[in-house]
């Protein structure tokens, strides 16, 4: 401790001039000298007091009563996650940010306990001890693969040292740029067989089919076959993109599974009945509300029986099912364990969780997919009947969509298949608890 004379009241400097002015004069008068060093003696403890009421410590000279806890109420004001982190490792301060993206509440917990990533643990440690500035980036994979930049910076309040780290998720531009590669190097690719037919088909009529009523009409009909497939491959390329734009963040909207399905049906049962193929559907006694996003479902839905639909012959049945199950080896069993000589495959599995889950089924009365593609279906622009010679002009992405939209939500999608008997693929998605 130290005293402030710049601090000090004119109460302060009164008193000790009083104290002198009674010193002197206690030497000049003799009779009066006991009285006068008594009051100078009270004049002296007097302003003795008035200083202690100004003097503060080396630590306080920057700020007063505020410590590193109280600094760390300041990290509400920044959007982005941010961390107090002090020297013993501990969190000091958070943000709700922070709290909901790292998935914790308590406070004192050291770093290591919600974060792993070497490279951020060293840049703390640098910028505790070194004061020491970095940016990292990397990588985290919780049935999605998320990319996140992480700006540590050091901090210094009075004696303490301390470690701040402001989080940015960088999944949205790293997604919206392969996207874009992806779309142009998958439209290149696919939409050449259509335009060869195409060109083709013109050359064609503007030749040798120009006189010829029949091969022309025949030739203009394969051109509108042909467009139609280019114009589905986009729309699909399409839907796509933007469902993996977005596949990162997981829906908070709520749905009920049964309502979707019973409306899908509706709108596919005259395209089903055109093709002589019925559709049969199943539903729970209780809606079947879970966490989703309501347009997504439907498309998960409607790709499922669409290719359900092409692959049944004339006269068949397509089977939709929707139920519910307490676990996620529950949905598995109950949506996908049916057959006992099928072969069967996980395209996605969600983490164990206590959860319960509503679950699609969709059954075709197909061929069956031999066991060797299975491990194959889901990716782009994958096709059984082209690896068999038997192309049946789909895009090869129904699946792909079916299976990251299914990603977004966190769920599951399997598939079992029986060659003679035919195809079941199922998805499931969590139940809403309210």
């Amino acid at each position: 401790m130290r005293l402030r004379l710049d601090r000090a009241p004119a109460s302060a400097w009164m008193a000790a001039a009083a104290a002198v002015l009674a010193i002197l004069l206690a030497l000049m008068a003799d009779p009066l000298a006991a009285a006068l060093l008594v009051f100078a003696g009270v004049a002296a403890v007097f302003a003795w007091r008035e200083m202690q009421r100004t003097t503060i410590s080396a630590r306080d000279e920057q700020i007063e009563l505020m410590g590193l806890a109280e600094l760390a109420h300041l990290l509400e004001a920044l959007p982005d996650p941010a961390l107090l982190v002090g020297a013993d490792g501990r969190i000091a301060g958070s943000n709700a940010a922070a709290r909901s993206q790292l998935k914790f509440e308590a406070a004192g917990l050291f770093l290591t306990a919600i974060l792993r990533h070497p490279d951020v643990l060293e840049a703390v440690q640098a910028a505790i001890h070194d004061g020491a500035t970095r940016t990292i980036e990397y990588e985290t994979s919780d049935q999605v693969d998320q990319q996140t930049r992480c700006y540590v910076a050091p901090i210094a309040w009075g004696q303490e040292r301390a470690a701040l780290l402001v989080f940015h998720d960088q999944t949205a531009r790293i997604n919206t740029e392969r996207m874009r590669a992806d779309f142009l190097a998958n439209a290149s690719h696919e939409l050449r067989t259509p335009l060869a037919s195409l060109t083709l088909a013109l050359e064609t009529i503007s030749g040798p089919a120009r006189d010829n009523a029949e091969e022309r009409n025949r030739f203009i009909k394969l051109m509108q076959v042909q467009a139609d497939r280019m114009r589905r491959l986009i729309d699909d390329l399409l839907s796509l993109s933007r469902i993996e734009l977005d596949e990162h963040v997981p829906p908070e909207d709520r749905a009920d599974l049964s309502q979707v399905a019973r409306e899908v049906v509706d709108a596919i049962a005259p395209v089903a009945a055109e093709k002589g193929v019925k559709l049969a559907l199943t539903l729970p006694s209780a809606p079947a509300r879970v966490v989703g996003e309501r347009f997504q479902l439907a498309q998960v839905v409607q790709n499922l029986i669409d290719n359900a639909i092409k692959y049944t012959p004339n006269g068949g049945t397509v089977a939709i099912e929707i139920g519910a199950a307490q676990g996620r080896d529950d949905a598995m069993a109950q949506a996908g364990r049916r057959w006992p000589e099928a072969g069967r495959i996980a395209m996605l599995t969600p983490p164990p969780a206590n959860r319960a889950y509503a679950f699609v089924r969709v059954e075709d009365a197909g061929p069956g997919i031999a066991r060797r593609f299975l491990p194959r279906l889901g990716t782009r622009f994958f096709r059984v009947e082209r690896e068999l010679g038997a192309e049946k002009g789909g895009t090869g992405l129904g699946l792909a969509i079916v299976k990251h939209i299914i990603n977004r939500h966190r769920g599951g999608f399997l598939v079992e298949s029986q060659q003679g008997k035919g195809s079941a693929f199922a998805a499931y998605v969590e139940l809403a608890e309210d």
